[in-house]
């Protein structure tokens, strides 16, 4: 897969997280561009802790509770990747 402006390989890890940055979570693309640019381990375990801080404690069972708190297990997948890949 590659991008279509640039023509440059694109990471699935890396679009799946930038997309629940950016549209999940109404981050910047500034602030979304520089943690996934970053790929430093302290920066992604550091956001993998915040990630799991968005779980809804107080869930109430509905479709839709359930539905962000699995795009928030999504999210911390995704940065978990990285993570990985940044070893």
């Amino acid at each position: 897969m590659t991008n279509e402006t640039s023509g440059a390989a694109v990471d699935p890890a890396r679009n799946k997280l930038f997309h629940h940055l950016l549209y999940g979570w109404s981050a910047s693309e500034v602030v979304a561009e520089q943690l996934l640019d970053a790929r430093d381990a302290e920066v992604l375990t550091k956001a993998i802790e915040a990630a799991r801080g968005e779980y809804l404690e107080d869930a109430t069972g509905t479709p839709e509770d359930e539905a962000y708190n699995q795009a928030v297990s999504d999210v911390v997948a995704a940065i978990g990747a990285l993570l990985e890949g940044a070893k």
